[in-house]
């Protein structure tokens, strides 16, 4: 799989595959997110080989592996893409740790089906929330999800996105505002690795580190995330409910994606 053209492309996941946190997701949904910028790079390769190229992104805010591993995973074999990209997870890590043996199955379960498809899947290991102390107790959950993944995909010889080991990550700038998203910065970052990872031509170019910017987590801007963040969170967590309720994939039938070259933000380099 590594180093072809690829004419399709599906994503599916959560909000980190959604693309929330992205420069100017706020304004748009499209054009946002690594997996939007993962399908920029593979339409200028398919391009220099001169195939056309079509991308879905199915993903969903708030989606736990299981509806992931459902609904999306049911989604994508219907489109029958070339290439899968699996980034589940991060909504379950507040699981209880009994219930990672059975998530382990859903998800071994899916990686197969989408296989026995024809399709070549590139599968994505979790978060390290280690950006702030809040996220520590998180670590060791993160740590053994993403352990579960990589042992899957052992099991099928499958490329894995090491989220997880980015060392980038530590640094805020590479976060949203809310702390749980990829800043824009971040989904580059992700982007590039994927692309290193399937052995592309092309990448999107770093900002320098003048140009990150002084992240302030001073009092009052903590007491302003945890108004506008953390305490709606844990409401919809009581509730029931998800940030993805009530909304659409932003991109749910396999089209021609054409990148925004002329956007600062999505100008490709040869690697």
């Amino acid at each position: 799989m590594i180093g072809k053209p690829y004419r399709s492309y599906v994503a599916i996941g959560d909000s980190l595959s959604e693309g929330l946190g992205d420069f100017t997701f706020h304004l748009n949904r499209n054009h946002n997110g690594w997996t939007d910028r993962l399908a920029g790079i593979l339409a200028r390769e398919a391009s220099d080989s001169g195939y056309q190229f079509e991308y879905a992104n199915l993903a969903l805010r708030g989606s736990k592996l299981s509806k992931i591993m459902d609904l999306q995973l049911k989604a994508a074999l219907r489109l029958q893409p070339d290439l899968v990209t699996v980034m589940a997870g991060s909504n379950d890590l507040m699981s209880k740790p009994e219930a990672l043996p059975g998530l382990r199955e859903i998800y071994k379960d899916g990686i197969h089906q989408l296989l026995a498809a024809g399709c070549d899947v590139v599968v994505a290991n979790t978060i390290n929330p280690c950006h702030l102390n809040l996220f520590k107790p998180l670590r060791y959950r993160a740590e053994r999800f993403s352990e579960m993944i990589e042992d899957v995909a052992r099991e099928f010889d499958l490329p894995v996105l090491d989220i997880y080991s980015i060392p980038e990550f530590s640094d805020l700038a590479f976060w949203a505002k809310d702390m749980v998203h990829f800043s824009g910065h971040g989904h580059i970052e992700v982007a590039n690795k994927a692309a290193e990872l399937l052995d592309l031509k092309y990448r999107y170019p770093r900002a320098a580190t003048a140009e990150l910017g002084e992240i302030s987590r001073s009092v009052i801007e903590t007491i302003s995330w945890i108004g506008r963040d953390v305490i709606p969170f844990f409401d919809r967590r009581i509730r029931g409910v998800t940030s993805g309720d009530g909304l659409s994939p932003k991109h749910s039938k396999l089209s021609p994606f054409v990148p925004q070259e002329l956007h600062p933000n999505w100008q490709l380099i040869r690697s």
